[in-house]
């Protein structure tokens, strides 16, 4: 396999299952009980913050980004992960299933580029 079908290749499937992951978050995160979860984490923070506020002890300011969005990218980093171990996991067992959650069954290969 060629330079370039190798880089096509790991684009292929690092972008396939990371819009997928992103999508899968984004609907696990919509159900009622894990929103109230979120909602509850961020109100956690929020009040640890203003507490650690008040007695003067002052962290770095994070400029817009809420409690929530962290731990949403978070959660969302973890969507992905998963899904990809997942696909890989069924594509040593079934490659057209790999394919399919892939976008590409063929696993690139990469030389070393600097050999000893």
């Amino acid at each position: 396999m060629t330079l370039k079908n190798d880089r096509r290749t790991a684009v292929v499937r690092t972008v396939v299952p990371a819009l997928i992951g992103v999508l899968l978050a984004r609907l696990i995160a919509a159900v009622p009980f894990i929103a109230s979860i979120l909602i509850w984490i961020d109100g956690v923070i929020a009040d640890t913050a203003a507490a650690l506020a008040t007695q003067g002890v002052v962290g770095a300011p994070l400029a817009g980004i809420t409690a929530m969005w962290l731990i949403q990218a978070a959660l969302t980093a973890l969507v992905i992960w998963a899904y990809y171990r997942i696909a890989r996991a069924f594509g040593d067992r079934w490659p057209s299933v790999e394919k399919w959650l892939l976008g590409s069954d063929a696993r690139p290969s990469y030389e070393p580029r600097y050999s000893a």
